[in-house]
């Protein structure tokens, strides 16, 4: 400020005050900060993230405060976008961008990287969307690849048992030679069904049926607190799938991930040759893919595999891969090779014997079925259809 003082003689003195500043009357503006990947800070333009990979560091940068006068910035971290509960605020020189390392940074926590803008006229703390550090490995181990749809993820049947007790379950119509999964919360019970074959893999009840319709019974042989409830899932066979033109690769993760806005590239690949059979797809709300129009590799025997790879925005991890499997021919082919019947002396039994082929060689079978009949297309059946485990099984059937 410049003063300039007179006496009566026309005389006078200018007198130049120190510079000072005038208080503001409004704190800083709200900055937009970014999550950064630390492995990916000089990308241009700013990416802001959900996730990284990179333990114990968070890292974000910020546009400056629209104010007519300089301000001075503090950063810290917290659990909330309010409270720096994490890493206290603290002063930094440089401006738009800064890095913590800490330990108190950990894994599977959603972390909020605050900015407190100062001046004159207060301070404004800005927040950053949050961002998840996930331990790499343990992410993709945690990823479990599939052909298929996910078991767990359709319809299924219930049925509510009670402890010390048995009861007959009758499902609702399955299709034959399907696998099946069946849960039952308890651990002491039996399971059976003449019906269909069911096995105890590891603790996972796997049943296939021999018909459409069949009947389960199951005897709880202790008691339980809590209701006792069995559910049967539709799972599709996890070496083998049809061959209807079209193959579903699903996923899904072991464990709960937080903050989990991933984006999956899937892919069918032939493993024998380590072909890609589809270019990779790029899936962003689902945890599976349909590849459609497969007619170039049905019947050809070969092995395949899905591949997942999970995406942030800024790069993509490793590979995850399915379990090899095949496709089955469109059109496998049964061929009765040889069939003859001897009768004992009393002619009250008559054994037979029957020797058929199928095509392709290679083709795999969960189980054969036969009947009895009066004419060439079984339109008179003598017997129902007859399970038989093995191609060299011996059954016994009553005539009446």
């Amino acid at each position: 400020m410049d003063l300039h003082v007179y006496n009566n003689a026309g005389h006078y003195l200018s007198v130049a005050t120190e510079p000072f500043k005038i208080p503001s009357r409004y704190p800083p503006g709200i900055s937009i900060i970014y999550d950064m990947d630390p492995e990916f800070l000089g990308m241009t333009p700013l990416a802001d993230v959900d996730v990284h990979f990179k333990s114990s560091v968070l890292c974000a940068s910020w546009t400056d405060s629209i104010h007519h006068e300089n301000v001075s910035y503090e950063v810290g971290v917290g659990l909330t976008n309010l409270t720096d509960d994490i890493i206290a605020f603290q002063s930094v020189k440089t401006t738009r961008q800064y890095c913590f390392n800490s330990s108190a940074i950990t894994t599977d926590e959603i972390y909020f990287f605050l900015l407190r803008s100062n001046c004159s006229a207060g301070s404004t703390i800005s927040s950053s969307d949050g961002v998840t550090i996930l331990d790499e490995e343990e992410l993709r181990n945690s990823l479990l690849v599939q052909p298929g749809r996910n078991c767990f993820d359709l319809e299924h049947d219930d049925i509510a048992l009670q402890s010390n007790s048995s009861v007959i379950w009758k499902p609702k119509a399955l299709l034959v030679g399907q696998s099946y999964i069946i849960t039952i919360n308890i651990t002491e019970f039996d399971i059976y069904s003449e019906n269909a074959e069911i096995t105890n893999n590891s603790g996972v009840l796997l049943l296939i049926p021999f018909r459409s319709y069949i009947i389960i019974t199951i005897l709880i042989t202790s008691s339980s607190p809590s209701p006792v409830l069995a559910q049967m899932f539709l799972c599709p066979n996890k070496d083998v799938l049809p061959s209807n033109n079209e193959l579903i690769i699903s996923w899904m993760f072991s464990k709960e991930i937080k903050r989990s806005s991933f984006v999956y590239m899937v892919v069918l690949e032939n493993a024998v040759h380590n072909t890609l059979v589809v270019p990779y797809q790029k899936v962003t709300h689902n945890f599976e893919h349909r590849f459609e129009d497969l007619s170039g590799i049905i019947g050809t025997q070969d092995k395949f595999v899905g591949k997942v790879r999970i995406c942030s925005v800024t790069h993509c991890l490793e590979d995850v891969v399915s379990n090899p499997f095949t496709i089955d021919p469109t059109d496998p082919e049964l061929q009765m090779e040889a069939l003859s019947a001897v009768s004992d002396d009393q002619a009250s039994c008559l054994s037979l014997h029957a020797q058929w082929k199928i095509a392709p060689d290679d083709f795999r079978v969960s189980f054969h079925q036969f009947a009895i009949a009066l004419d060439k297309n079984g339109n008179e059946k003598l017997t129902s259809w007859k399970t038989i485990a093995n191609a060299s099984s011996s059954v016994q059937v009553f005539l009446a």
